[in-house]
């Protein structure tokens, strides 16, 4: 049989609307927003370097914020968790001067240079 028949005769169960949890629904979608917002201004931040900046800042807390609830997940917790990925917050802020140009190309090599040499382990 060819799959795209056997795809258009295949039947879809959605979920019943009962059984959805819409503050769950909702804090999911509120989860997206970092990863959005960062992507449309790393797209559109192109030769803005404060727009550049901010989607650094706002595609690293996308990468803190949890997906899935939990009740041992507080502000404070994902702060700290934000301040502990310094150090890729500087790499990107480095590729984010070397894609500006001009003589930020310098400072945005130091940076992926110092942010290399703190994510060396050291042994």
């Amino acid at each position: 049989m060819n799959p795209l028949a056997f795809f258009l005769q295949s039947s879809l169960q959605l979920p019943a609307l009962d059984g959805l949890n819409a503050g769950e629904v909702l804090l999911r979608l509120v989860a997206l927003l970092p990863l959005v917002g960062g992507y449309l201004l790393a797209r559109e931040g192109r030769g803005n370097l404060l727009f550049e900046v901010l989607a650094v800042l706002l595609l690293v807390l996308a990468t803190v914020i949890p997906f899935e609830p939990a009740a041992s997940v507080t502000l404070t917790s994902i702060l700290e968790a934000f301040v502990s990925r310094w150090p890729v917050m500087v790499f990107l802020l480095g590729l984010a001067f070397i894609r500006d140009g001009g003589y930020k190309i310098v400072l945005g090599v130091v940076l992926m240079a110092v942010s290399g040499l703190i994510l060396i382990p050291h042994g």
